[in-house]
């Protein structure tokens, strides 16, 4: 696969999953309608996944605590950090 093919394969998954239909995906890339469709089956599982986890926090997660620093432009009550 040359650069140019594998541009096309990363341009059609990209416009996949922001939602583009398939039919205009062939019309922009050029690639055919069935190497598209499995494209689309395979992001399928990676867009499900995320749609998943979107809203989910720490606490949700059972990660631990996370620390945000909520005050980035005072150095000063950062040093005792």
């Amino acid at each position: 696969m040359n650069n140019t093919t594998k541009q096309k394969y990363d341009l059609a998954e990209r416009m996949l999953k922001g939602k583009i239909p398939a039919e205009e995906v062939q019309v922009m890339t050029g690639l055919d309608l069935e190497v598209i469709k499995k494209l689309e089956e395979d992001i399928s599982p990676m867009v499900r996944d995320a749609k998943i986890l979107q809203g989910l926090d720490n606490k949700d997660l059972d990660i631990g605590e996370i620390l945000y620093d909520t005050n980035g432009n005072d150095e000063e009550a950062d040093k005792d950090y």
